[in-house]
């Protein structure tokens, strides 16, 4: 089986993420000392990160929030009694 037919199988699989960094991987031409292991690790963690980044994406679209914020935008101020430290936490987890 040659490259293409494998990037067009994982196409098919719904493996997108898989399928372009293993492209990116043989158009790039370097040698690397990966083992086998390694680079199916590699794909794998790369379609992983794809996929929770795209549910992420649509779970905010769905929330249909009035303002888009990040942690570093939020007024900790007094008068709104927020602990910046649990916000903090939370992020992390």
């Amino acid at each position: 089986m040659n490259n293409a037919q494998t990037c067009e199988k994982l196409r098919a699989m719904r493996l997108q993420a898989m399928a372009e960094l293993h492209e990116q991987h043989l158009a790039s031409s370097q040698q690397t000392s990966m083992t086998t292991d390694e680079y199916l690790g590699l794909l794998t963690d790369h379609q992983w990160e794809a996929r929770l980044h795209q549910k992420t994406n649509r779970l905010l679209k769905q929330a249909h929030f009035k303002q888009r914020t990040t942690l570093e935008e939020i007024n900790y101020s007094q008068q709104r009694n927020l602990d910046k430290n649990m916000f903090q936490r939370l992020a992390t987890l």
